[in-house]
């Protein structure tokens, strides 16, 4: 079904709403960098929690878990439902931290945890290293993800007329295009409105544009859930027409929250991989990132805590379920092997099983729905690309610009120099993101070089002798051991090589830690009374004390880890048809949150 006017108006609509927010901000946002970047640290936790939900709400995400959920099953998802435990650690260990050391940037951090040149090095380095390479890797997967959405939506030659199309056309540089000159179109109108509201409203526009777009997109996700579910007569239909379709050992894999562990799917030691290493060896492991840019803006460390502990929970429990939904009716309505048997469009999702989402948009959704659905997730595109613009021209201001180029310059001249900065990175961005030929393998050669990353800025919170090399020497080794590895075993699969690479890189940071002295002792205090860490901080703190600290948090950590998954889970069986069991998973879900609740005191 095409567009109708009222879905028309309703696309227009928000995206006028989206630009006149950053208009109106301006003059506030503009005060000084704390204002631009950490909106003078005065937001409450539901605020800054649904920022995180909207910002990682990504035009990719629902059609990559409806992907999954085609390809593996159900169980699929572990690949990113792993990551509650990651999530969980950054809500509990180091959320009200981040608060509390009073930083713009994570990268700003290594000069407080860490001293001399090392730091100055790895703060300049990791600043540029996540500003310009990690955006842009991630713009382009997001870019490209948009134009899936919109390709069975939006026709520039129908919009411009042919004439005009073509004129355009014979005058558009070559190398500026996403996939074909439709889609660059598309991409380009919606992500300069986006540059414009971000760089205008600085931080406190793009988290006030959050709290509407996540909204959105959640009402339009659980809408097209709800359509989808009764196109196909409910759960109980929707499990007859997968019998219908394929034996029933297969559909019990399907419909499994737990994996089979299939030699071809997900054989037992890449699940082992995903719960025991990938969550920690992540890039965000403690938060870094977008992350803790949003912790920054909480008025307390209190409302950093809560809203991190928000974030988690919706993150897992609220949002997994209406893009799995889609994923099942997708193998329901275009069944693996005979997708055309319904609809003709399933040609379409026979070469790639992610445009089921966008197709069934538009067989799916009546007026007004569809209109909102695609303002949605128009919304989860410009959410995700207004943080990265500002997350990534904090590091080039804060950590370039202010302390290596021109230290001790205005107020004034720095928010003037970041609204510069973020055109900038967003006209790099478009061209290297228009330059990268298989995202697929850009994000494999992060994850890689992440992996070097994650235990060292874990332990940083909560052991005095990781110093500056520490995590200098896990990123160079990551480096080597992902180069090897590529010419060594190109073929090898992804989780594999994350794991080589994390103990390859792991081993090498903790032999540097102890191979180098450890950090001044008037740094580590400085920084131990900043921040108040828990562990192991011998006499540079309060060794029983921070001891019984660390034991209350991990115990916190492992209670919020099981919430997740327990009312996660629970969801998923009322989704299902299965009530009983769902309650009973709801009742030791809540449970476990508040005996959580309890240890944090939150």
């Amino acid at each position: 079904m095409p567009f109708t006017t009222i879905d028309w108006c309703l696309i227009l609509g928000y995206l006028v709403l989206a630009f006149g927010t950053g208009i109106a901000l301006s003059r506030q946002a503009g005060k000084s960098l704390v204002s631009y970047f950490a909106a003078d640290r005065s937001l409450p936790w539901w605020w800054l929690g649904t920022s995180m939900l909207a910002t990682t709400f990504a035009a990719d995400t629902p059609l990559a878990v409806a992907g999954i959920t085609a390809k593996n099953g159900i169980a699929g998802n572990w690949l990113w439902w792993s990551w509650a435990l990651g999530y969980a650690a950054f809500a509990v260990f180091t959320a009200a931290r981040w608060r509390s050391a009073e930083v713009l940037t994570d990268a700003e951090l290594l000069e407080v945890r860490y001293g001399g040149k090392p730091a100055a090095f790895l703060r300049a380095f990791k600043a540029g290293f996540l500003a310009i390479v990690l955006n842009c890797i991630i713009l382009g997967w997001v870019f490209r993800a948009m134009s899936k959405i919109a390709d069975p939506f939006i026709r520039w030659k129908e919009i411009l007329g042919p004439d005009t199309y073509t004129s355009l056309l014979n005058v558009w540089p070559s190398w500026l295009v996403f996939d074909n000159p439709n889609h660059t179109f598309t991409i380009l109108s919606i992500f300069s409105i986006t540059v414009v509201y971000s760089s205008m409203g600085g931080i406190r526009g793009v988290i006030l544009t959050d709290l509407v777009q996540f909204t959105m997109a959640l009402v339009g996700s659980i809408l097209f859930a709800v359509y989808a579910m009764s196109s196909v007569g409910g759960a109980s239909g929707l499990i007859k027409t997968l019998s219908s379709h394929y034996p029933e050992a297969e559909v019990d894999a399907i419909l499994s929250f737990t994996p089979s562990f299939d030699a071809a799917l997900m054989p037992l030691q890449v699940f082992l991989v995903y719960i025991f290493v990938q969550w920690w060896a992540k890039h965000e492991s403690d938060g870094t990132g977008y992350l803790c840019q949003r912790a920054m803006t909480a008025r307390t460390p209190q409302d950093a805590t809560k809203g991190a502990l928000w974030f988690t929970i919706g993150n897992f429990v609220i949002r997994t379920w209406p893009w799995v939904i889609i994923g099942l009716v997708g193998l329901a309505v275009f069944p693996k092997g005979n997708e055309t048997v319904v609809y003709a469009e399933g040609v379409r999702v026979a070469a790639d099983r992610e445009m089921a989402y966008p197709i069934l948009m538009k067989l799916l959704l009546p007026p007004g729905v569809l209109g909102l659905l695609f303002a949605s997730l128009l919304a989860a595109f410009m959410s995700t690309a207004d943080t990265h613009l500002n997350w990534g021209t904090s590091y080039l201001i804060n950590d370039w610009y202010k302390r290596f180029i021109k230290p001790g310059g205005s107020d004034a001249e720095y928010v003037k120099a970041s609204r510069i900065a973020l055109v900038g990175l967003a006209i790099a961005a478009i061209f290297i993101a228009s330059q990268i030929g298989s995202i697929e393998k850009a994000w494999k050669f992060f994850f890689a070089l992440s992996a070097g990353m994650g235990l060292p800025m874990l332990l940083r919170w909560v052991w005095w002798r990781v110093n500056a090399w520490t995590e200098i020497t896990g990123m160079i080794a990551a480096i080597v051991m992902t180069i090897v590895l590529t010419f060594a075993a190109p073929g090898m699969r992804g989780d594999y090589t994350l794991f080589w690479t994390a103990l390859f890189s792991t081993v090498c940071a903790l032999i540097a830690t102890f191979l180098t002295p450890p950090e001044d002792e008037a740094t580590l205090k400085a920084f131990y009374e900043k921040v108040k860490p828990v562990g192991w901080w011998g006499s540079i703190g309060e060794e029983e004390k921070d001891l019984s600290g660390f034991k209350t948090s991990a115990a916190a950590w492992a209670l919020v880890s099981a919430s997740v998954y327990l009312l996660m889970f629970s969801v998923g069986k009322f989704v299902l048809g299965a009530p009983a069991l769902g309650a009973v998973l709801l009742v030791l879900g809540a449970a476990s949150l508040n005996g959580a609740l309890k240890l944090l005191d939150v």
